[in-house]
């Protein structure tokens, strides 16, 4: 009876260190293919950027691309306790100093539960200056960073969830994918380039290739290394790397950056923006019953586009607007939407002196009336009486 046990042990642990194996095995595996596809698309954004332009939508005054990344999920959800746990095929990269962004094969920094995020959408999401949009096959979602509250990243690096001023739950955007950098990884990059400039952003994006070869190269040294030794081992490898690109001179300390590199983390000069020369309304979804009137009376069956004319009302009694200047667009005495809110208070000030109120020349699209969503729009087409900056 003790030699059936003792064989039953035996196999157990045969079993389990096979288990162990071929599960680290995989891991790794995946661990390697994600370090060389992102490597590589960190290393093209940091030679690159700024990018031409991939944007779906009209981009606003003085705002400037950042990246697109495609076949991402929309996903809702609320804030939860923080569960924090780490394997050895994490990757953490060091993208500036004070910047640091984690993405693990296994539990990782993760804000809200799986089991509490919904993802309800699949489409593609855009990365700018002032903002991230999201577009779907059957949702349109956009933060702004004016109205950002905060982001906090979960579900192994590879989400982001934005809390905004003007909506009530956490939203955000995820994938899966590993052959695309991570959502939470485009948004810092792009924070980088928001709040620092574009040399800063490539710079980031860099560094960040570096380290992902550096960490994917000591998981590489041996199959059994931990965590905490690939940590350590991380720590050297930065000190040595920064070492090496801030030596010391007789005018600097050998803790401080060389004036070249503190140079090219500058922001660039920005161009002086060209005054604007159209306006995106914003809104057409909640006005459903104006689209159907205006079919009707265009004798439209759908995807059609119109030269019309249309009315900017000054509407400072709108309980939705944060500035207390909105402005409404009409057609036709039918409100078809507004003014977008970060640029309703130049309008609503321009729009004073002329009564509250100016008719211009617009683009109106008609989408088929049984379209889901309904993507109706207006443009509205700027001229002299309405001269903004």
């Amino acid at each position: 009876m003790g030699e059936f046990f003792t064989g039953i042990v035996l196999l157990m642990m045969i079993g389990g260190g096979l288990y162990y194996v071929v599960t680290n095995s995989y891991k790794r595996a995946v661990a390697r293919h994600r370090s060389e596809k992102w490597a590589t698309q960190l290393r093209y954004l940091g030679k690159n950027m700024p990018l031409p332009s991939e944007a779906s939508f009209a981009l606003r005054h003085g705002e400037e691309f950042v990246m697109t990344l495609k076949d991402v999920s929309l996903a809702e959800g609320r804030r939860a306790p923080r569960v924090t746990s780490r394997r050895t095929d994490a990757l953490t990269l060091a993208l500036a100093k004070g910047v640091y962004y984690t993405a693990a094969g296994g539990k990782s920094i993760s804000p809200e539960p799986d089991e509490l995020i919904s993802e309800i959408d699949t489409g593609t999401a855009t990365f700018t200056t002032h903002r991230v949009v999201f577009v779907g096959s059957k949702y349109n979602r956009e933060w702004d960073f004016a109205k950002l509250l905060g982001a906090t990243e979960g579900a192994r690096g590879l989400r982001v969830m934005f809390a905004v001023s003007n909506r009530q739950k956490m939203s955000g955007i995820a994938h899966a994918s590993i052959d695309q950098i991570a959502p939470g990884l485009a948004y810092q990059i792009t924070m980088g380039a928001r709040e620092d400039g574009w040399g800063t952003a490539r710079n980031m994006c860099l560094n960040g290739a570096k380290e992902v070869e550096a960490q994917t190269n000591f998981m590489n040294e041996s199959f059994f290394v931990t965590e905490e030794k690939i940590a350590q081992q991380m720590e050297r490898w930065r000190a040595r790397n920064m070492k090496a690109n801030n030596p010391p001179t007789n005018n600097a300390p050998a803790d401080n950056p060389s004036p070249t590199n503190a140079a090219s983390s500058k922001p660039i000069a920005q161009k002086e923006p060209e005054p604007l020369d159209e306006i995106q309304v914003v809104g057409e979804f909640f006005y459903k019953k104006s689209f159907e009137a205006l079919r009707e009376y265009l004798k439209s069956e759908g995807d059609s586009e119109h030269i019309v004319e249309a009315e900017l009302r000054n509407d400072p009694d709108n309980e939705y607007s944060d500035s207390g200047k909105a402005v409404a667009v009409f057609i036709r005495d039918k409100k078809v939407g507004h003014v977008p809110e970060w640029l309703a208070p130049k309008d609503f000030d321009k729009l004073e002196p002329e009564g509250g109120t100016v008719t211009l020349g617009a683009r109106l699209y008609l989408d088929h009336p049984t379209a889901k969503p309904q993507k109706n729009s207006v443009t509205v087409k700027l001229d002299s009486r309405l001269v903004i900056l």
